[in-house]
């Protein structure tokens, strides 16, 4: 029979841009890795096993070998390497999840870390995203990927750019108050609206920065998570899927797999009404349209109906289903770090310990990375505090 798992240790370090860190790799896996150690009472030669959870291509040959001790290497720790793109944070908890429930090990480490710095132009692996038949003659990245999602929205359900600029606003206003997040300039919806435009129809202020930080889960088995930790944080459910990366194929309407993926989990642990069930939420919005499309996918409101949960504040701080309080991905995007911090965020709100906006009293939450190739990757984890 399965057994359970707990989070009981997350540790950030503050965001910054990667184009002028000056940390030593190793130097920012220690502080992530030493604070959530230090959170769950254990010290790192208690880990296990640890997930290193990667893109090859941004880390560089030698990354891992700069910080395996920051990893407990002189204690023999095994380390398993994740790479699932943007989603490889969330895919390294499901394998550690796995782990701990299947009875391997009583204590796993998740670590993940931003990517960009390892590599002179980032944008040409992002580019590779891209089926060749696009990349080559026009470049296709991450950007792009977003604008055809976003104007196909439009065309189909009327959403405008002031909708747009509406989540952008929210996400930058909760950022302001998390310490730990890389912009912290509370833009307003008149300033988002203001900047300039980069791909029609999303302006700077509605695309996620290139950051620089890393973060860390411990993840314990039920008994030595209620030996160790006073505020376990309880793994109800852990679920990916993967699509192929080809495009021709797509509608650009909605996002089909995580809608799919959703409805299993909610499924799984009983969940009948998502929206009223559910009392935070972390989503990967590295652009702000994507919220709109993830509320929806999610189960939180109907087709084209994303833009009205922002305009009635739901998803604020005071409304019904408080949502990306950390100021989400669009705030701080530092490369595998950005998914593992979505379950991170979500778990520290259910023991009450979330610096900076903390939501009232949450028993459930859930946390979604997304990644690859027009969302190829989702993974989802639904958290609880009992």
């Amino acid at each position: 029979m399965p057994k359970e798992a707990a989070i009981i240790g997350i540790g950030n370090t503050k965001a910054g841009s990667a184009l002028s860190e000056t940390r030593e790799k190793s130097e920012i896996a220690f502080s992530a890795i030493n604070a959530a150690t230090k959170m769950a009472n254990i010290s790192i030669h208690d880990v296990n096993v640890t997930f290193f959870c990667t893109v090859d291509a941004f880390e560089g040959t030698n990354r891992l070998d700069r910080i395996m001790n920051s990893f407990g290497q002189s204690s023999h720790i095994p380390v398993v390497m994740v790479n699932t793109g943007g989603t490889g944070g969330a895919s390294g908890f499901k394998e550690a999840y796995h782990y701990v429930t299947a009875g391997f090990c009583d204590i796993a480490m998740v670590y993940g870390a931003s990517t960009a710095g390892g590599v002179v132009d980032a944008q040409q692996i992002l580019n590779t995203a891209a089926p060749p038949l696009f990349e080559k003659p026009f470049g296709i990245g991450a950007l792009q990927m977003a604008a055809f999602y976003a104007t196909r929205y439009m065309h189909e359900y009327g959403a405008t750019e002031e909708d747009f600029a509406l989540v952008a606003a929210k996400n930058h206003k909760a950022a302001m108050k998390n310490p730990y997040a890389h912009i912290r300039k509370g833009f307003s919806f008149e300033e988002v609206l203001a900047s300039p435009m980069i791909g029609w129809p999303l302006r700077r202020y509605e695309i996620c920065p290139v950051s620089s930080g890393a973060s860390a889960i411990i993840l314990a088995s039920e008994e030595k998570a209620k030996e160790l930790s006073d505020t376990p944080v309880w793994i109800r459910a852990v679920g990916s899927t993967t699509d192929t990366f080809q495009s021709g194929y797509r509608d650009y309407i909605g996002f089909k797999q995580l809608r799919t993926l959703s409805e299993k989990l909610y499924h799984a642990t009983g969940i009948k009404n998502p929206r009223k069930e559910i009392d935070v939420v972390e989503l990967f919005n590295p652009f702000s349209p994507f919220e709109l499309w993830e509320y929806e996918a999610l189960g939180f409101c109907g087709e084209g109906k994303g833009s009205q949960l922002v305009r009635e504040g739901i998803t604020d701080i005071d409304g019904e289903l408080p949502v990306n309080m950390s100021g989400g991905t669009l705030c701080t995007n530092a490369g595998i770090s950005a998914s593992l911090n979505r379950i991170g965020d979500v778990a520290l709100q259910l023991m009450g310990k979330f610096e900076g906006i903390q939501v009232r009293s949450p028993k459930i939450g859930l946390a979604h990375a997304w990644g690859g190739n027009l969302g190829q990757f989702n993974c989802i984890a639904i958290l609880a505090r009992q």
